[in-house]
């Protein structure tokens, strides 16, 4: 046994198996053989040969008397008709398709072209729209800007802003920070801010008339929000003097509806490659000269009563109102999204805000890989002045309008297609210009820190270039019926590429005809409702006393636009009369961070009390079968009533907060206003609270550091470069 194991292990099997494998093959045959010979089951014939041939007999007989129908067996022996078939040649012709070469011999020395046709037009995709306020920087009757100002003076977050903020704040604070980003983008130092100043040539290249806010004596930090961390120093940074008043600015609350969407770029320069033939030209594509948006037509419908609501007519949206709006608004906000997927005709810039960030309510979801950081945006904004400049050493005699563009055309330049024209057109040194400016830039901001040259440019290229698949739709519509519900849709106004094409280049004569076409309507968006600007609820009825009639007191709360903030107080209304009129109230005025806490302020209803009915109460003693608690001291559990009639003329009822279902929503809304709103309120106490007894000894008896300070308040005020706000590049105009 130990002998055999030896020799298996050293056997070779290849040789084994090459000499022995039919012996093996013939065994298994045989051995399938034999197991099918055992396991088969054998049995005789049970019919006799007898019954065997009578079958076939049978069989033979029936072939013998079967008989075949003529009419069978003349289809069957029809003769062809060689004729008919030469005939069918000559005439038709042989299919020489099958016998082709699949590879031509030759190639046509010009090729053949290609018709233009009409292009398949996109429209905007899902369009949204959602309801807001805001308060709106406005710029006085005096204003001025000095155009080329230095540095950047409106503040921005301290803290990193998030594009995916959970919760909008419309007050929150804006507050300064130096060196954030590319420090300002106005050198080593400057703060940096949300809104900046002067169009960099605008005025040479389109001879705009002077416009802007000239803040005058406000510190820089002053004219974004800011207020400086010493609550000691808070009256030294304010307007007038130590203790004395808060910035120089001036606002005023709007509400809106911001109505949102995408254009599919990407996939309507395919559908255009498509339908212009031999015109098509990629380089004319990413410069605009084949797909140039004119107008956009907004439309929207409102709510009306009845069984459908949706029933009245869809109605064009004012243009105008927006326009107006804008023109009032001090400056710019900067884009919250990457300048590639703005257009300057239906991308609506973004009016100042004094408190609050600009962020979901200026986007859209489907762009949000396109959002910006706070320090992108400061990035964002300094390469655009650095292209404008470039832009205007080589354009210098060029006019920046196209005659035929609307929409918002006329307010702001064209930052898509002069970056478009830097990218692909053939002035690649005026964008290398760009670049390495930002780069000796960042070099004076840090220095003798590491700098990754290389990584900074790229991600530069890496900005400009990172759009091209879509672009943004946004409008914010400020003509609204507070109470009102409305749905929206849009469509835009697009150049004919194919206009005035000789005929012969054109699929049929219509293609060539028209300077304009239409984009399909989009989506209609949800319904939205403008919230209405005044909450009130029924708190107490008192019956008529004497000579007094019947009286009814209500919490009230409401949006007040002059300051953009909610005002609220209890009004005691006689039946006839408004649910409204001055009252003393707590006022908070953001634009100039004041806080009063005795304010006149002018509630306006239009609401009127008809009557009103107090909560019934009765004597315990004379109905002891209710068994009523004696803490109830009579009173039943039934709510007072009051009946209003509103500004329709619609009789409504009035009922206490208990028993409103709108009544916390409401509260908790207004708790969380007055909340982001403290620091104004500490704004204004740490002015009135700021030391003043150092004047009445003269900067002889101040120390260095607060005499530099108060002489630079009692001193005339300077019109620096450095007290100038930098205004939003792209603004066009005062």
């Amino acid at each position: 046994m130990k002998n055999l194991m030896s020799n298996l292990k050293g056997m070779n099997y290849k040789e084994f198996a090459v000499n022995h494998a039919e012996k093996i093959v013939l065994g298994f045959v045989a051995l399938f053989v034999l197991f099918a010979i055992f396991t088969s089951k054998w049995s005789t014939e049970q019919r006799t040969p007898q019954e065997l041939i009578q079958k076939v007999d049978t069989s033979e007989s029936m072939v013998a008397n079967s008989q075949w129908p003529e009419d069978k067996r003349k289809e069957f022996l029809k003769q062809d008709d060689l004729r008919e078939k030469v005939k069918k040649l000559m005439i038709d012709g042989v299919e020489a398709s099958p016998y082709a070469f699949s590879t031509p011999l030759d190639y046509q020395i010009y090729a053949k072209k290609e018709r233009a046709k009409e292009v398949d037009w996109l429209p905007v995709e899902d369009l949204v729209a959602s309801y807001g306020r805001f308060i709106m920087m406005t710029r006085p009757v005096d204003a001025t800007t000095e155009e080329g100002a230095e540095g950047s003076e409106s503040g921005t977050e301290t803290e990193k802003a998030k594009p995916d903020e959970p919760e909008y704040d419309q007050f929150k604070r804006r507050t300064t920070t130096a060196g954030m980003g590319m420090d300002g983008m106005g050198g080593p130092g400057s703060p940096t801010g949300l809104t900046f100043g002067a169009i960099p040539g605008e005025a040479e290249m389109m001879a705009a008339g002077p416009g802007g806010y000239d803040p005058g004596m406000v510190p820089p930090e002053m004219v974004g929000g800011a207020l400086p961390e010493d609550p000691a120093m808070m009256g030294a940074e304010g307007m007038g003097g130590m203790g004395m008043a808060g910035p120089a600015r001036e606002g005023r609350g709007l509400r809106f509806v911001a109505v949102r969407g995408v254009f599919d770029l990407a996939t309507q320069q395919d559908k255009l490659e498509r339908s212009l033939g031999d015109a098509y030209s990629l380089q004319n594509m990413q410069t605009g000269k084949l797909l140039e948006f004119l107008d956009f037509e907004l439309e929207r419908k409102k709510a009306v009563s009845g069984a459908d609501p949706w029933a009245g007519p869809w109605e064009k949206v004012d243009i105008d109102v927006a326009i107006e709006t804008l023109n009032q608004s001090s400056d710019f906000d900067p884009e919250v999204v990457n300048t590639g997927i703005t257009d300057r005709v239906f991308t609506m810039p973004l009016p100042s805000r004094i408190a609050g960030f600009w962020y979901k309510v200026a986007t859209h979801p489907r762009v949000e890989n396109f959002t910006l950081s706070q320090e992108e945006i400061e990035q964002e904004l300094e390469i655009n002045r650095r292209f404008l400049d470039q832009y205007k050493k080589t354009h210098a005699s060029e006019r920046v309008f196209k005659e035929k563009q609307k929409g918002f055309s006329t307010l702001q330049l064209d930052m898509r297609g002069i970056r478009s024209d830097f990218m692909y057109g053939s002035q690649p040194e005026a964008m290398e210009n760009v670049f390495s400016g930002m780069v000796d830039d960042m070099r004076q901001q840090r220095p003798g820190e590491a700098f990754d040259e290389k990584k900074f440019v790229q991600k530069l290229k890496a900005n400009v270039s990172a759009a091209g698949r879509l672009l943004l739709f946004r409008y914010f519509d400020f003509d609204l019926t507070p109470g009102a519900t409305y749905k929206y849709r849009v469509r835009l106004v697009v150049r004919n590429p194919n206009y005035q094409r000789p005929i012969e280049e054109v699929v049929l004569p219509a293609v060539a005809e028209g300077e304009t076409r239409m984009t399909p309507w989009s989506n209609e968006t949800a319904a939205v409702t403008a919230e209405e600007d005044v909450h009130y609820y029924l708190e107490s009825v008192r019956p008529p006393r004497g000579i007094n009639g019947k009286t009814a007191n209500f919490e009230v709360f409401q949006w007040y636009p002059k300051t953009g903030t909610t005002i609220h107080s209890v009004l005691k209304t006689a039946v006839g009369e408004e649910i409204g009129g001055e009252q003393v109230a707590e006022l908070y005025d953001v634009a100039k961070e004041e806080f009063d806490e005795k304010a006149t302020v002018e509630f306006d209803t239009q609401n009127y009390l008809v009557d009103a009915v107090a909560s019934p109460s009765i004597r315990l003693e004379d109905h002891p079968d209710l068994n009523l608690p004696a803490n109830t001291r009579g009173n039943l559990p039934i709510d007072a009533e009051a009946i209003i009639v509103d500004n329709f003329g619609n009789l409504k009822t009035s009922l206490p907060a208990a028993a409103s279902r709108d009544y916390e929503t409401v509260k908790t809304r207004f708790g969380r206003e007055r909340k982001s709103l403290e620091w104004v309120k500490e704004a204004t106490e740490a002015r009135e609270t700021a030391p003043t007894d150092g004047m009445e000894f003269g900067l002889e008896s101040m120390s260095a550091d607060f005499a530099g300070i108060e002489a630079e308040m009692m001193a005339p005020t300077q019109k620096s470069k450095k007290n100038k706000r930098k205004r939003n590049p792209i603004r066009v105009g005062p």
